[in-house]
């Protein structure tokens, strides 16, 4: 069976890191150096990693980044509260409220669609004037 390698002080006190770790650790503070060039100098520092790994773990990071920015909480009440406000937010310097335009659509499903109900409201309108 194999002997273990002697440890030493620094060794014993210093926490033991993974090599993702690691590289998220050289990536974060090199960010503008190319995969190779961090492969180099961690390898200077004694890990075994090459560029192809570094590589990896940069996608990864991206990939986690562009979750986090798809994930934006929301809440039920304000999704639920959202079509409300519209409705009430529809005022006559608008011309037209969004209780009208509900009616306006129920108006042109009966009457067969919106070609018809456009007759139909220009029919109107000559009788009007």
């Amino acid at each position: 069976m194999p002997s273990r390698p002697k440890t030493t002080e620094t060794a014993a006190t210093e926490p033991k890191k993974s090599k993702t770790a690691v590289i998220i650790a050289a990536l974060q503070a090199h960010p503008d150096k190319m995969p190779k060039e961090l492969a180099e100098l961690l390898q200077a520092e004694g890990w075994d990693i090459n560029a192809q790994r570094i590589s990896v773990e940069k996608s990864k990071m991206k990939d986690r980044n562009k979750q986090k920015a798809r994930r934006k909480p929301t809440t039920k009440t304000a999704s639920v509260e959202a079509p409300a406000a519209v409705a009430t937010a529809a005022t006559a310097e608008e011309g037209i409220s969004f209780d009208s335009l509900k009616k306006a659509k129920q108006m042109a499903e009966q009457l067969g669609g919106i070609q018809q109900a456009k007759a139909a409201i220009a029919a109107l309108a000559e009788l009007v004037d």
